[in-house]
């Protein structure tokens, strides 16, 4: 038999297997715990290093998969579905946690209010990326899976004319997906702010923290460090903080492209600023 058919075989094999699993974790989803800490995005800002840095404390438990997608993309699989992504309740006790990281939380106009529902006392972690440089690594991002063929500059002058309207549908039709706003939001997303006053429209400020993303880079100790303490936490330095890259990209865009966008975030990183009392150094 070819290799391909042996796959082919394989895939016939795991495939009912993998349905009785999915199947077990949701019929078991009573007894299984949810998350205190929501990691909400941005994407491409480091949230899957960070997710990685925190599983390591040995008072964190991993979910299972990092990128649940809830409260955007499965709510309508209900409750035992999400409960089945999770530990079992009596493995989260005595200062145990377990946590949600999902990138599209931050922009998804329903995820706020959903998350506030379920879970009104989670924390929440939202890492802030250099917005022209987080646009040119989304873009890529969705360049490499096959889901964009136009070039850069291209990509951003449609940006508007794609998510025209998008938004209100989602917010009008909660079994809505939209590929267009959760795809090609490459500017949008960069307009943090926005974003995170909705969050604080249903959580308490004091539930979320808010961290500059090269600083994550630049210093990943004291960054996880951060976190360890927002969620009370007993300290926990890892050996090793390598970071976790869904592949590197080319950071060069035509000069003016970058004026145009360095020029466009301008004010809204600065009311950012104001509204953080922290500047962050993204000149």
């Amino acid at each position: 038999m070819s290799v391909t058919g042996n796959r082919g075989v394989a895939e016939i094999v795991k495939r009912p297997l993998r349905r009785l699993r999915a199947d077990y974790r949701e019929l078991t989803g009573p007894l299984r715990g949810l998350p205190s800490l929501l990691i909400l995005g941005a994407q491409r800002s480091g949230s899957t290093s960070l997710f990685n840095y925190l599983v390591q404390h040995p008072d964190v438990l991993p979910p299972l998969g990092k990128e649940i997608h809830y409260f955007d993309l499965h709510y309508q699989r209900g409750l035992n579905w999400y409960r089945g992504r999770f530990p079992y309740a009596h493995r989260l006790r005595g200062g145990t946690l377990t946590l949600d990281a999902s990138p599209y939380y931050l922009l998804h106009p329903l995820a706020p209010e959903r998350a506030a529902r379920l879970l009104p006392g989670a924390r929440l972690v939202a890492l802030l990326r250099n917005p022209v440089e987080r646009a040119l690594s989304h873009y890529q991002h969705e360049v490499r899976g096959g889901r964009e063929s136009l070039p850069f500059e291209r990509a951003i002058e449609q940006e508007v004319e794609r998510l025209s309207g998008e938004e209100e549908r989602l917010r009008s039709d909660p079994t809505y997906y939209s590929f267009n706003h959760h795809r090609y939001s490459y500017v949008r997303r960069g307009r943090y702010l926005e974003q995170l006053r909705r969050w604080v429209e249903h959580f308490p400020r004091s539930q979320l923290l808010v961290l500059q993303s090269e600083r994550l880079f630049a210093d990943p100790v004291a960054a996880t460090a951060a976190v360890h303490e927002f969620l009370g936490v007993r300290p926990h330095r890892l050996e090793h903080y390598k970071p976790f890259l869904h592949g590197a990209y080319d950071r060069a865009m035509p000069a003016g492209v970058r004026t145009r966008l360095v020029e466009y975030f301008e004010p809204h990183n600065r009311e950012l600023y104001e509204w953080l009392g922290e500047e962050f150094d993204w000149a």
